[in-house]
């Protein structure tokens, strides 16, 4: 009697235990989560990344889930589920009061959430939105140009050093569908977020990366490779376009190599200590003209300056151990691209000394020997 009793509770407990395992939300293999910051122009791109997001969304063994902040409408998490018709059919996890997504601690808690809406084993994150290089989100009042580093809402954003401690540290990669972040500047700032960095080091068309292209190798379990294969395709759908549709930049980045990288860099600097880079001849990357920042092609920077003996060899190899893979457009809004080191830089000049202050509180300036350059 006493037998059959404990084995009745011993069959019930069992039922019980197995009914709670099941209501638990088990971790994904990977969930990619998306910060999609369009209370501005990108509104209506917004809207079709979704629907791509949807179109693509299948067979994947992972969560996708995005912040959508979307000019007209409140704030939202949704688990992208697989849906080809022109509607957002994708379930609505969280929906926030009314708030700016250009502050750092919005998007800290932003990323909080995500994380504990689709836990998983791996982590991925897309920033998507307007984004201005290493520029400072404010400006001196006597500057003449507008910035906003990333993001844009309501015309606010926030500055590099802003977003790093904004960003979760536990990343496997993290890839800009913004434009201009690929430079040295960013990407050093950046470097501990996540061991991988996919950018472009020039602008970023507005109807940003073809997402129902691309979906699936966001979660190849060799993230390296998955993030090439992105790459590539990427370039390849800008390719098929013609005239100034045609315009497309991608690098990958090891951002454990960038230490190494500005060691090499302030090495030369050092040894070349009444050394001025003149920005004439050398290869631009800010390509829309309307761009805030300068842009130059970093590799090219130090090849076009005349009358120097540089010996570039450990430069070269110390970019190439830091650029995975790196591809481009012919052109760029109809301007041809010579030159692409797959990262960019900027050259100091005096006519833009209000931008010296922030420039010097950048990590980059200091670790490769910089601050020669802004005096």
């Amino acid at each position: 009697m006493m037998l059959r009793h404990r084995y009745i509770l011993l069959v019930l407990s069992t039922l019980f235990a197995c009914q709670k395992a099941t209501d638990e939300v088990l971790p994904a293999t990977r969930t990619v989560m998306v910060y999609m910051a369009a209370n501005n122009s990108l509104a209506a791109d917004a809207y079709n990344n979704l629907n791509q997001m949807e179109a693509g969304f299948t067979g994947i063994d992972g969560e996708m889930i995005v912040y959508a902040r979307i000019f007209g409408q409140q704030p939202k998490i949704y688990q992208i589920v697989h849906d080809t018709s022109t509607e957002i059919r994708s379930r609505v996890l969280k929906t926030y009061a009314d708030h700016d997504s250009s502050d750092p601690d919005i998007m800290r808690m932003v990323f909080t959430d995500m994380q504990s809406l689709a836990p998983a084993h791996s982590y991925g994150a897309i920033l998507w939105s307007h984004a201005t290089n290493w520029a400072p989100a404010e400006l001196p009042r006597k500057a003449t140009i507008v910035t906003r580093s990333f993001g844009d809402d309501n015309f606010r954003s926030m500055d590099v050093q802003a977003l790093k401690k904004a960003l979760p540290i536990n990343l496997d990669f993290l890839i800009f569908d913004a434009c201009s972040m690929a430079s040295v500047e960013v990407l050093y700032e950046l470097r501990h977020i996540a061991p991988y960095i996919l950018a472009s080091p020039t602008e970023v068309l507005s109807v940003g990366m073809p997402y129902h292209e691309i979906n699936q190798m966001l979660y190849y379990p060799d993230v390296k490779f998955g993030l090439q294969e992105i790459a590539r395709s990427y370039i390849d759908y800008y390719n098929q376009k013609s005239g100034l549709e045609q315009s497309a930049t991608f690098s990958l980045i090891d951002t454990k190599a960038l230490s190494v990288l500005a060691e090499v860099t302030k090495e030369i600097l050092l040894t070349h200590p009444n050394l001025r880079f003149s920005r004439s001849g050398v290869q631009r990357l800010d390509l829309d003209r309307s761009s805030p920042v300068m842009a130059f092609d970093f590799l090219d920077m130090f090849q076009q300056q005349q009358g120097q003996a540089f010996d570039l060899s450990k430069l070269e190899s110390a970019i190439n151990r830091a650029v995975l893979y790196k591809a481009h457009t012919q052109n760029f809004l109809g301007q041809p691209i010579r030159a692409f080191s797959g990262l960019s830089t900027y050259i100091p000049v005096t006519e833009e000394a209000q931008l010296f202050p922030f420039y010097s509180s950048l990590e980059w300036v200091s670790a490769a020997g910089y601050e020669q350059l802004l005096k």
